[in-house]
């Protein structure tokens, strides 16, 4: 969980609260109701990360036990996850622990336990944001998937990581993008990777038709590559599901649309690098600009492209260019 004692930028909200009802009111629209179970004054923290209308990420902390209830609103989508350092807790009938993901559509509820000491993290997305608007992911599901559930705790950490350095996202309306994306998506494989919904199911097309829904949506990502690329966007575009999506790239180039993209933002921001009109630009910030948001990850998947870090090819175009 973020230090809450850092400066708060505008994005960001939140505070320290003694009565469980105002805490309870800090997560607007899902009707979220507590009741203190365990004795003691409660204490409790609450923090928001707000992306847009269409994200906002709530992390929460209390130190008593709660009976808890939150309804998702109509048109949104709600995913949590337990810090690493919570205790487990029991939501519809099944044990939340750390190697869990709750999700919850549109128009359900959580409801549960949660225990003394519990830290969780809460994503209220819009069903834009979802491929085929989560058409696909109707039922409460409390997932054990230790793998996922650190994946998309990674994902989170490092995009509010990133967005808090930058200190204004909407600065960076590419990256701002991608992380959307990239969450969306995430949560939406999560959800359809159990059971005989899985990923491994897709759809055959001829190799015509195949070739088209390729160059179309290629198309569509190097005309739009310098606004940023929403994967849910693409498959509107294109007029195909995202499994289909996913096919169609793996049977052309054996990869998927989310790594193509990645590829081409590399290889912008290397020509970035090696052009003198960016030399005092951070390359940080050359990085948002092209839509990547992921830091970490940036660096290991521009070495593993070219040979070297980012880092390395500016020093080469700035040796290249002394006399």
């Amino acid at each position: 969980m973020t230090d809450p004692n850092v400066k708060r930028q505008a994005w960001e909200s939140g505070g320290h609260f003694h009565d469980i009802d105002v805490q309870a009111a800090q997560l607007h629209g899902y009707d979220q109701q507590y009741q203190q179970l365990s004795p003691g004054p409660f204490e409790g923290r609450f923090r928001s990360f707000d992306l847009g209308d269409d994200l906002g990420i709530h992390f929460e902390m209390a130190n008593r036990e709660l009976a808890q209830r939150a309804s998702t609103p109509a048109g949104r989508y709600a995913a949590c996850l337990l810090s690493e350092t919570s205790p487990p807790c029991a939501l519809n009938a099944a044990t939340f622990s750390q190697n869990s993901v709750a999700l919850c559509p549109e128009s359900h509820a959580l409801e549960g336990k949660t225990a003394a000491g519990m830290s969780i993290c809460c994503m209220d997305i819009s069903c834009s944001l979802l491929p085929d608007d989560g058409s696909e992911m109707r039922t409460v599901q409390i997932l054990a998937d230790p793998a996922r559930s650190r994946q998309l705790r990674e994902v989170v950490h490092s995009g509010l990581t990133a967005f808090t350095t930058l200190e204004y996202p909407s600065s960076y309306p590419a990256a701002v993008k991608g992380f959307k994306s990239s969450l969306g998506d995430l949560v939406w494989q999560i959800a359809n990777s159990s059971g005989e919904r899985g990923l491994g199911r897709r759809r055959r097309y001829s190799n015509a038709r195949t070739m088209l829904v390729f160059r179309r949506a290629c198309d569509y990502i190097h005309d739009n590559l310098e606004d940023g690329i929403a994967i849910v966007a693409l498959c509107a575009e294109v007029g195909v599901s995202r499994r289909s999506l996913e096919s169609v790239f793996r049977s052309v180039i054996d990869m998927g649309p989310g790594n193509f993209v990645r590829t081409l933002q590399l290889n912008q921001i290397r020509r970035d690098l090696l052009a003198e009109q960016s030399a005092d630009t951070s390359i940080g910030v050359i990085a948002a600009r092209r839509g990547v948001w992921h830091w970490s990850r940036f660096s290991s998947h521009y070495r593993s492209l070219f040979s070297e870090l980012p880092s390395q090819t500016r020093l080469r175009c700035a040796a290249r260019g002394q006399p």
